[in-house]
Order: structure tokens, then sequence, then C-alpha cells
């Protein structure tokens, strides 16, 4: 089973790597995890508050990334900063100059995870770009798509997001029954522009959207170049697109 990083499921799993870069600096100030038994021994109240801290900022974190992505991303960055300053001061205090390189890699690998988090939750089939005091989202102008099930059901909805990772979907008078398999994309021509099977990732709770992903298949070969091509000129045409 091959794991998806980009999943939101393992997005949330993330911020809960903020206590360790805690608790890794106090287990490696001294041997045998000297440590962390005195600031258990001692009741070392800096670490217990900030322990605490950390852990209600990585649950809070983990849930505002599936609806409020940026003050989840907001919240595990102030954990990564809080946790450096704890553990700076740490090896500082106790002159463990060498302590400092793990309190830099924690903390560089803590700004990295961040920015993985904001450019994942930014990819097409995750942002609808729909504002919080929208209905729903904005259709990108003289775009409209035909989606298709593996049983044979199609609706036409609107394209709110679309990019080389895939498109976000929505439609305005109904629920989208079923699930999409196979896009559409076509002008108010009715030309069609484009066709690709997708990958359903995110369904919106009132079931009016869809975020689609293309598939890896379709992704390979000339498929993909085309798509830069066309995503190329619908810019240059003045369509906001990802």
């Amino acid at each position: 089973m091959r794991l998806d990083t980009n999943s939101k499921e393992s997005l949330a799993l993330l911020p809960w790597l903020l206590p360790f870069s805690l608790v890794l600096p106090y287990a490696a100030v001294a041997s045998n995890f000297r440590g962390l038994l005195w600031v258990w021994e001692i009741g070392y109240s800096p670490f217990w508050i900030l322990l605490c801290l950390l852990l209600l900022l990585s649950a809070a974190a983990s849930v505002f990334l599936w609806k409020l992505q940026d003050i989840g991303i907001t919240l595990f960055r102030v954990g990564v900063v809080l946790a450096a300053l704890q553990t700076t001061y740490l090896a500082m205090s106790e002159r463990r100059h060498a302590l400092l390189l793990l309190v830099f890699a924690l903390f560089a690998i803590g700004v990295f995870l961040g920015e993985k988090m904001k450019k994942v939750l930014t990819l097409p089939y995750y942002d609808s770009k729909r504002r919080w005091w929208e209905s729903y989202p904005k259709g990108i102008p003289g775009l409209s798509v035909e989606l298709s099930s593996e049983n044979g059901d199609t609706a036409i909805v609107r394209l709110s997001n679309f990019g080389l990772a895939g498109c976000f979907v929505f439609s305005e008078d109904e629920e989208i029954s079923f699930v999409p398999r196979f896009v559409r994309v076509f002008s108010s021509e009715q030309a069609t522009l484009l066709e690709a099977e997708v990958e359903p990732v995110l369904r919106t709770s009132d079931r009016f959207g869809w975020g689609l992903r293309f598939s890896r298949s379709a992704a390979d070969g000339d498929w993909s170049k085309d798509l830069q091509d066309y995503l190329g000129f619908l810019r240059r045409s003045g369509y906001e697109v990802a």
C-alpha cells in the first residue's frame, strides 16, 4: 500500500511532531536521558508548560488543517518557534553548544514541513478558492466541466480551480450525487478543450463540490505536456488558473 504524503490525512499527522522538537533536545543534553529525568524529578515547569502548550497546538493545528488551513499552518509555525526558543535556551544555559546543531536541525525540519503544508493545501484539488462569506466559489469564466462516473452518470458543473495536478469543480444547483471518474472541460461554445481521467480526493460537506486529481496514468506521456501548454494558454487569455 502506497503512502500518499499529499493527502490531508498525512498532513494532519505532521503537527504531532511538535512535542518531539522539545523532548529530543532534553533527551540529548546529557547521557542516559538524564535531562528528561531531571525535568521529571524536579518538575521543571517551563518544560512541562511548553510541552502541554505544544500538545494543544498540535491538536488545534491538526484539526484546523481540514478546514481553516491558514490558521492550522500558523499554529504549527508558532509551535516550531516556541520549541526552538526553549531548546536554544537549554543549550546555551548548559553550555552544550553542540546541542545547537540538533536544535537547528529540528527547527529547519519544522520550517520545511510548514512550507510543505502550505504548498500541498494550495493544490487545485484542495483549494476551491471559495471565500468564507460565499455560498459557493466563483467559477472560471467561459469554462464548464462535464463529469462522468463509471456507471454512466453525468453532470454539468462549474470549474473554480484548475492546474497541472487537478481541478476543483462545483455545482450551483444540486448535489453531485455520484463519484466522478472522468472530466471533460469545454468552452461556452461547447468546444472540448480537455478530457482526462480523475481520482476523487475531496468532497465538500454539502456534497456540491469535488476536488479531483488527474490520475497518475493520465499524467504520463504527452498528456502532461499538452496540459501545461493549455494552462499557459489560459493564463495568457486572462484566466486565473493554478
